[in-house]
């Protein structure tokens, strides 16, 4: 088992007192899809985060690979990638700085080769001098992919990663998302409200009034 999330919990007590999650149960297993679908504001991205363990549960457990997670900061550098839906691109920098800062920041060696065929793979080689700010939003998109890719980790989160894109490019990215997982084996959620992506992954769950129910 890559994560086990066990009876989370999560409310919110500005402005208002609310519950946004309750009693939320997952296992993701090695190379797994899993698409969570939902309506905007059921707390799909507060999900995602809990998972990703930038946020902390009221209560319930996380467990990865079967173990209680002893440091949340070095589990999301080496074993979590994360894609959002605003790409959170440092617009300034070029394609390949923004590829190889999850190197940087975990103080790794950051292989410019490792990069180039990480851009050639999502299609974007021919880009690798440009700034960030100069790409269409399905090219930033794919960019954060591979960037989410770069320090070969085992669980990928993506919050609506085609959310902010048309058609044609959510086609796009979502295939190339489910792709670059699938071939290296990585386990991935995809919150999302694209159908034609949720369909794609291998499990689908619908998160409702806080209660998260398996469909598939």
């Amino acid at each position: 088992m890559i994560l086990t999330a066990l009876h989370l919990s999560k409310s919110f007590s500005s402005p208002s007192p609310v519950s946004v999650l309750s009693d939320i149960c997952l296992e993701v297993l090695p190379g797994q899809s899993i698409a969570i679908c939902g309506r905007s504001g059921e707390g799909k991205t507060t999900l995602l985060h809990l998972l990703g363990t930038l946020e902390k549960p009221d209560n319930g457990e996380l467990l990865f690979k079967g173990k209680p997670i002893e440091n949340s900061t070095k589990l999301r550098r080496d074993q979590i990638g994360f894609v959002f839906q605003s790409y959170n691109l440092l617009e300034d920098f070029t394609v390949l700085d923004n590829l190889l800062m999850p190197a940087w920041i975990a103080r790794r060696h950051a292989d410019p080769k490792r990069g180039l065929a990480l851009l050639e793979e999502v299609g974007l080689a021919e880009r690798i001098h440009f700034p960030a700010k100069l790409l269409s939003g399905g090219e930033k998109q794919r960019l954060a992919i591979a960037r989410s890719l770069f320090n070969d980790p085992d669980l990928i989160l993506a919050d609506e990663p085609t959310g902010n894109l048309d058609r044609v490019n959510a086609a796009l990215v979502g295939k190339i998302l489910l792709d670059c997982v699938q071939k290296r084996g990585k386990s991935v959620i995809i919150a999302t409200h694209d159908q034609e992506l949720a369909s794609l992954c291998q499990s689908r769950y619908e998160l409702s009034q806080g209660v998260l129910k398996k469909i598939y």
